[in-house]
């Protein structure tokens, strides 16, 4: 089962806020948190979507040159 790009990128995007915790100063860390947190749920909801859309047999118009 495949990853689209969207759900990849906001949770690189998590990853990255969680890596930036350590040199982020202690009265702003509270920002790397919620961040790390609205990324993944965006990935999660963007995964969910591409999981039901495969699932109700849509698919994506071929690709133009």
């Amino acid at each position: 089962m495949r990853i689209g790009r969207r759900s990849l990128f906001f949770l690189a995007t998590a990853l990255v806020c969680l890596f930036m915790i350590p040199p982020t100063p202690a009265e702003f860390r509270w920002v790397n948190l919620v961040m790390a947190a609205l990324a993944s749920l965006w990935a999660v909801l963007l995964r969910i979507e591409d999981v039901a859309s495969r699932r109700s047999g849509s698919q994506d118009p071929p690709p133009t040159a």
